[in-house]
This record gives C-alpha cells, sequence and structure tokens, in this order.
C-alpha cells in the first residue's frame, strides 16, 4: 500500500520530475524524496525511475496530472 505523498512522488516521477523539481511541487526537501524514492522502489520491487514510471502507467495509477 502506497501512501499518498508516495503517490504523488511517484506520479511526478512518471512525468519525468527530477528530485529537486519534485521537492519543489510538493514543498519538501530534496532528501526527503529521496526517501520516498527508496521506499517506492523498496515495496514494488522495482530498481530504476524509469521502472517506477513505467510501473505507475502500467498500473494506471496516475491519471498525468501530477496525482491520483
Amino acid at each position: 500500500e502506497l501512501t499518498e505523498r508516495e503517490r504523488q512522488t511517484l506520479a511526478l516521477i512518471s512525468e519525468g520530475f527530477s528530485n529537486k523539481l519534485i521537492a519543489r511541487q510538493l514543498g519538501i526537501s530534496e532528501g526527503t524524496v529521496k526517501v520516498y524514492v527508496k521506499h517506492l522502489l523498496s515495496k514494488l520491487n522495482l530498481r530504476s525511475r524509469l521502472e517506477l514510471a513505467a510501473w505507475a502507467h502500467r498500473s494506471q495509477l496516475i491519471d498525468g496530472a501530477g496525482g491520483q
């Protein structure tokens, strides 16, 4: 189960945002984004941001608008 913040982070990763831009968009630190990315990779058993983006699109968890 992904948290709301993890879903938001995943949506922005799938749109190609860098950690720095994700941090700005969500109003959090870049370090916090890195933690969310690590959690996402671990929870979903994936190895890269590219795999995260592909998983998000396949799973239709995001609508391409930075959320839900």
